[in-house]
């Protein structure tokens, strides 16, 4: 028996907060964070087939370094037909 069970609002709650502090640590707004998913997607895709719902952006600033993160997951690669 599991004590602490999450539920699935839980789930939800925790990755809009994650959400909301990338875009805060990012200098970017909503809006141009949101621009720069869509384009790291619409790239990705270009050479593999990904589970667009799965993606995870991070960005850390280390020093005087900003670092972007992104954990995307590969369903296949596309292979070209030339």
């Amino acid at each position: 028996m599991k004590l602490f069970r999450r539920r699935r609002s839980d789930v939800i709650a925790e990755e809009r907060l994650k959400f909301i502090l990338v875009q805060d640590r990012s200098l970017l707004t909503p809006a141009e964070f949101e621009r720069m998913k869509e384009d790291i997607i619409r790239v990705i895709s270009n050479y593999f087939e990904i589970n667009k719902s799965g993606i995870e952006l991070n960005i850390q600033r280390e020093n005087r370094k900003t670092i972007l993160e992104a954990t995307v997951p590969v369903i296949s690669v596309k292979r070209s037909s030339t």
